[in-house]
């Protein structure tokens, strides 16, 4: 056990039950914390040493308890279960007899000791479970780190598994000059990936900055990226691009001039070419239950975030920015996305953050909420943009019903009952009928969906969107090629990435990570 939680809430007498109550976490939770089959946050650590009167490295494992306390108990001798049975005093042989005297001797007066931990090897101190957060605040002491913390009682004091995920956006790479803990990881005991540098020189300057668009869909990065470039006064150069998805790369190839290379799962580390910065929207899988146990060749193999995890390690590009559907913090219980993180973290020796951004406060009449996550080799400071204030609206994305062809309207049996149910507020206005048949309607879309029902959203509840119309709400431009059937681009717009959104992260980021070593 890496960490002495139950060490030294019992040698303060809390009970477990009590101990959860005053930290704030679930018993179950602290259970597998102190059994090492679950890792903390920050914050649920340093409530945990506030809690323990310690410091976060003396309850995970950074630190050896103070010599004064040491001293004033006497070392209690090992059991004997502990000591090798050729080395145990002849005179007290392992028999029946003898354990019956043990008993007999247990049931009297004297108080129970508590079963001490066999010795450890000298192998130096373990690195802390929470090492890819704690690391980077280990010179601050508890109260500058919890300062105005308790004030915010929607975040710090909110339920336990939203506040695991939610508290803490900003997260850190483990300190270069250790080990990281996850010992079975071939990526971090073999290749040595904890000791990259944490001061690079940028290798971008004087050229263009190489990415590789993977999952690329039909470009969202790719706009985006080519738009912050272009603010930056930086050259960009897609080396590769990649999607399983045929028809998403016969409009991808109309756009830029190139095909996206099919399966990721077939293509070779060495055949991709060097690059900078990795862009992918992947989808959302699950991970199998040994997954907070083992290196991520073993926990994610199988899923598709394994290809990003097996990319970076072998391409160690300086930067990434990835992007999902909301949903992924809480998918399969918070799990998937805890995984996700610490394998960029501990595994690949990367500094990450993240944030749910919603399109619709990024410039587009859209709500289409998706979590952004992004990592560079050298610490960071991440200043997610705020929400646009004067962004388009329905009317700058809609086209005039005169100009729509009729068959994107709805029959009139349907656009009847609609207007029957719903009485919208609002024009121009998108009606949106959930799967329970409730109908509302808002002065913006709810998001696309590449498996909606065909009348899913309409548009004043009479017609439904354009081709033009879904690819505008993506924040896509209107030279945007359309070289698929309608079937297709809808399907296709309803897995795209927003233009705007990525574009809003990308403005904050990219600059940390190019433009750091040229501005000082």
């Amino acid at each position: 056990m890496s960490n002495r939680i139950r060490e030294l809430r019992e040698a303060r007498k809390i009970e477990l039950s009590e101990f959860a109550e005053l930290v704030g976490v679930s018993a179950r939770y602290l259970i597998a914390l102190e059994e090492d089959a679950a890792v903390a946050t920050v914050e649920t650590a340093l409530r945990i040493a506030r809690a323990l009167d310690a410091t976060v490295e003396r309850v995970f494992g950074g630190e050896e308890p103070e010599a004064e306390s040491r001293s004033s108990e006497p070392e209690p001798a090992l059991p004997e279960s502990a000591v090798p049975s050729a080395e145990r005093p002849e005179s007290e042989p392992a028999t029946e007899e003898n354990g019956k005297r043990k008993r007999e001797k247990k049931d009297g007066a004297e108080p129970r000791k508590r079963k001490p931990r066999a010795p450890k090897e000298e192998s130096g101190p373990e690195p802390p479970k929470i090492a890819p957060y704690a690391t980077a605040w280990s010179n601050k002491s508890l109260d500058e780190l919890m300062a105005g913390r308790e004030e915010k009682a929607g975040s710090l004091f909110e339920e336990p598994e939203t506040r695991e995920l939610n508290v803490l956006r900003r997260v850190y790479a483990p300190d270069r000059s250790q080990k990281v803990s996850s010992d079975s990881s071939k990526t971090a005991t073999e290749e040595g990936l904890a000791a990259t540098p944490s001061s690079l020189v940028d290798p971008t300057r004087g050229r263009a900055i190489r990415y590789f668009d993977l999952f690329c869909g039909i470009g969202g990065f790719r706009y985006a990226a080519r738009n912050t470039l272009a603010e930056m006064n930086r050259d960009g150069e897609c080396v590769l691009s990649c999607d399983i998805d045929e028809p998403a790369r016969e409009s991808y190839a109309a756009n830029f001039g190139e095909t996206p290379y099919g399966d990721v799962t077939t293509l070779k580390s060495e055949n991709i070419p060097d690059f900078d910065l990795l862009f992918a929207g992947f989808p959302c899988q699950t991970f199998s239950i040994i997954g907070l146990r083992k290196g991520f060749a073993d926990e994610t193999k199988g899923s598709l975030f394994f290809q990003i995890a097996r990319i970076l390690k072998d391409k160690r590009p300086r930067a990434f920015v990835l992007e999902n559907v909301r949903q992924l913090t809480t998918h399969d219980s918070g799990r998937t996305f805890e995984i996700i993180l610490r394998v960029l973290q501990e595994e690949l020796g990367y500094c990450v953050d993240w944030r749910v951004l919603n399109a619709l406060e990024c410039g587009v009449p859209q709500k289409r909420e998706r979590v952004v996550i992004v990592g560079a080799l050298e610490p960071f400071e991440m200043e997610w943009p705020a929400p646009v204030k004067n962004g388009k609206s329905l009317a700058d994305v809609l086209e005039n019903d005169a100009d729509v062809d009729k068959r994107y309207f709805a029959s009139p049996e349907i656009v009847r009952r609609r207007k029957e149910a719903h009485t919208s507020e609002f024009y121009p206005s998108i009606w949106h009928e959930n799967k329970s048949g409730n109908i509302s309607s808002y002065p913006y879309s709810c998001a696309l969906r590449a498996g909606a029902s065909y009348n899913y959203l309409l548009v004043n509840g009479e017609r439904r969107l354009t081709p033009r119309e879904m690819l505008r709400l993506q924040g896509f431009p209107d030279d945007f090629k359309i070289a698929v059937s309608d079937f297709q681009i809808r399907k296709q717009a309803g897995n795209a990435a927003p233009v705007c959104l990525i574009q809003r992260a990308l403005e904050r980021f990219l600059p940390l990570v190019f433009e750091k070593n040229e501005r000082g």
